[in-house]
């Protein structure tokens, strides 16, 4: 089995590559039930059906932020392309200031309603049987004013088809956001179940994003 250091070497890898920072925040987050999350820690997928607590520090009360779910190794039914698939999109995330602090708990805001872009609904990880599959979470300070790119509206059906190919660095652009300020991430296990098949999927032949044409955004002004 791949150590957990090679495996969290492989994360900030691939995640410095887009996005060349060091956070300045340490995200947590813990599922119902279960403990806070260290970066490269082993979960069973069973254990993340229901959308996690998120917490950090040195967060203020008025300021809002965006969180991203994604899993890196997501290989697309019926082919050999792995492909990077959003599991969450939340944005309008404040601190909860009603709660004692540190850490500081993030929940939507009062303004959040009912508006459609405003979140991508959790998916819970849906790693196959016998896999091992890296899921990264990152919190993004959110822009005043913000506005989804609507060349991402494809994203919010809960479908494969919807959420495969998320190309982050070309949501980030899009959207106008700087860097992540916090990350972490966990490697999901699916440990079969009596009546599960248990066939190891092939390995990848490549890595495939789905093509969106989209202005970029700096600090909310629309460059074109």
């Amino acid at each position: 089995m791949i150590s957990v250091l090679a495996l969290l070497f492989s994360v900030l890898t691939e995640i410095i590559q887009i996005f060349p920072w060091t956070p300045s925040h340490q995200l947590q987050i813990r599922y119902p039930g279960g403990q806070w999350i260290d970066p490269g820690m082993e979960l069973d997928i069973r254990e993340t059906t229901l959308i996690p607590e998120i917490s950090t520090i040195n967060l203020t009360c008025t300021e809002k932020y965006i969180i991203l779910f994604i899993d890196l190794d997501a290989i697309i039914p019926g082919t050999r392309i792995q492909s990077v698939i959003l599991h969450w999109y939340q944005a309008n995330l404040m601190v909860d200031c009603t709660k004692p602090s540190p850490p500081s708990t993030l929940v939507p805001g009062k303004d959040n309603g009912d508006k459609h872009d405003q979140i991508a609904s959790y998916i819970a990880p849906r790693a196959p049987p016998n896999t091992h599959h890296r899921y990264v979470y990152l919190l993004f300070a959110q822009p005043p004013p913000y506005q989804f790119p609507g060349c991402f509206s494809h994203v919010f059906p809960e479908t494969v088809s919807a959420r495969a190919g998320f190309n982050i660095r070309k949501f980030v652009q899009a959207a106008g956001l700087d860097p992540p300020i916090a990350m972490n991430y966990f490697i999901g296990r699916h440990e079969p179940t009596e009546g599960e098949t248990t066939t190891m999927p092939e390995g990848a032949t490549t890595t495939s994003f789905r093509s969106v044409d989209c202005p970029t955004r700096t600090a909310g002004v629309v460059m074109s």
